[in-house]
């Protein structure tokens, strides 16, 4: 990539990475907080960067990008012109038309994919629709290929949930979500008592999964912890 190019990149990404690591730290309070994106970025360029670089295998033709996103054509302008200046999407003329995709070869194309997935692209439609739930939740996770950053467009997004309300609940809860996020919304439902004999136990499965990465939409490594042993003791 040209020195310049590079330069641009970072210039352009400079405060949101720093910017995110601070707030990361109150990522468990998510739910009663501002999409964590919204002080970092216009709801148009959060739109922008979750439709091209979680699918980007897609190509983007602007007043296409702009019915996806349910705005103006016009408004998209400026967003793309300083992202194609970034480096961060290609832009392609074809005779009147110009279509626009993300930039695989852009140095930060992983973390800015891992970034929307884990807040607007993912992780906080489904933290929204969970919330109703939260009492009857403990702990509540994104794992596989989603989770692992090496999902394709169309991958299932695979959930486990840890608590005491019916599948019945959570199904109809999830259910508007393929349509929202273009891909099924997949769940395995424990009871904290089943989860905590199936972690203790060895079972295959969950042994796989928690040694894998996940995304946390309610909860966090310490409550998953804390449930296991809890119940643990107390069986």
């Amino acid at each position: 990539m040209h020195v310049a190019t590079l330069g641009g990149v970072l210039r352009f990404t400079y405060a949101l990475l720093a910017n995110v690591r601070k707030e990361c730290k109150i990522v468990r309070t998510m739910r009663k907080s501002p999409p964590l994106l919204t002080p970092l970025f216009s709801r148009t360029m959060q739109g922008v960067l979750s439709a091209t670089l979680l699918r980007p295998e897609r190509e983007w033709y602007q007043s296409d990008l702009a019915s996806h996103l349910g705005v103006r054509p016009s408004s998209l302008q400026r967003v793309l012109a300083q992202l194609t200046r970034a480096g961060i999407l290609q832009r392609r003329a074809d005779g009147n038309r110009v279509y626009y995709r993300a930039d695989a070869t852009c140095p930060i194309h992983g973390d800015l994919a891992s970034i929307l997935i884990k807040t607007i692209g993912v992780a906080e439609p489904l933290r929204e629709v969970l919330a109703p739930l939260a009492n009857g939740i403990r702990v509540a996770f994104i794992h596989g290929s989603v989770a692992e950053m090496r999902e394709q467009s169309q991958s299932d997004v695979d959930l486990i949930i840890v608590g005491d309300l019916p599948n019945s609940e959570v199904a109809f809860a999830l259910r508007p979500m393929q349509g929202r996020l273009g891909r099924d919304v997949r769940f395995t439902r424990y009871t904290p008592k089943e989860f905590a004999a199936k972690r203790a136990s060895g079972h295959h499965f969950l042994a796989a999964v928690m040694q894998r990465p996940r995304i946390f939409l309610i909860g966090d490594e310490h409550e998953l912890d804390e449930v296991a042993g809890r119940q643990t003791r107390g069986s």
